[in-house]
């Protein structure tokens, strides 16, 4: 007869690091894509409309805003 030596251990289950949730990094993901994405959008037309509305402006034409010169108040430096 044979008889086992040794009785088995039960070894705790550590969860395995490299396991991902493969539905929620999707998600996440094209959810940040989506708000870059418009984001990158509202700022191009942000600029286009910041330069139509000083087309009358020598300015429009390299798409910079005027600085002011001087401080309020008159005291220029």
């Amino acid at each position: 007869m044979a008889t086992p030596t040794q009785v088995p251990t039960k070894v705790p289950q550590e969860p395995d690091p490299f396991y991902y949730d493969y539905d929620t990094v999707q998600t996440v993901g094209m959810t940040l894509a989506t708000i870059l994405f418009l984001l990158g959008i509202l700022i191009i037309i942000s600029k286009k409309v910041k330069c139509r509305k000083a087309d009358s402006s020598p300015t429009c034409k390299s798409c910079k805003s005027e600085l002011p010169s001087s401080a309020p108040g008159g005291g220029g430096v």
